[in-house]
């Protein structure tokens, strides 16, 4: 199963999730990068934008009705749920059981291994029903832009708006930025995500 996934680089995981319907769409990354941190990060900050609401993240490190509990007292949108590498059979059955109080308003990412992806094609049968065939390999390093992208990128935004990266930096800091999604890329090319 896991050999047959469609491969995909976080800006098109971002396209998918576009075309999706809103209200509870539940998504899969599984990917081999040990450094899962990094990818969650990037995804956190990239959703945040493209779908433009509070994207939540939490580690399943915990025991299943922990993870649970911070699912059901999550206040945003759209959550990213990742590190379910020390998950066993018993903690993806009971996670399955207890999927109907796991609704959100928009939907759920969840980063996996290929090693936790399996157990959880195995033992979590209506959570793999509700992922359907949005289960995707992630392609490591293809989303990310060479320094020549990013200043060309930028060079683009610059023209674009008639705006310096000063300026812009500026504005988010004084909440004067327009909301133009163009102005949040702006940010995080300059790696100034934190103003958005």
């Amino acid at each position: 199963m896991i050999n047959s996934l469609t491969s995909v680089s976080i800006d098109e995981f971002l396209q998918r999730i576009g075309s999706q319907p809103n209200g509870n769409t539940w998504s899969a990354l599984i990917t081999a990068n040990l450094d899962s941190q990094q990818l969650v990060d990037d995804l956190q900050e990239t959703l945040t934008i493209f779908a433009e609401c509070e994207v939540g993240c939490f580690s399943a490190n915990d025991e299943t009705n922990t993870l649970v509990q911070q699912i059901k007292k999550a206040t945003e949108d759209y959550l990213i749920l990742w590190n379910f590498e020390q998950w066993d059979k018993n903690n993806w059955y009971e996670f399955d059981c207890m999927r109907s109080s796991l609704m959100r308003k928009r939907g759920l990412v969840l980063i996996l291994s290929p090693e936790s992806a399996k157990t959880m094609f195995c033992y979590a049968p209506n959570i793999v029903s509700w992922l359907g065939s949005r289960v995707y390999s992630f392609l490591k390093d293809t989303e990310l832009l060479s320094f020549e992208e990013i200043q060309e990128r930028l060079a683009t935004l610059r023209g674009w708006s008639g705006f310096t990266d000063s300026q812009i930096i500026e504005m988010a800091e004084t909440r004067t930025l327009p909301p133009e999604p163009e102005y949040a890329e702006w940010l995080v090319l300059m790696e100034r995500g934190d103003l958005i």
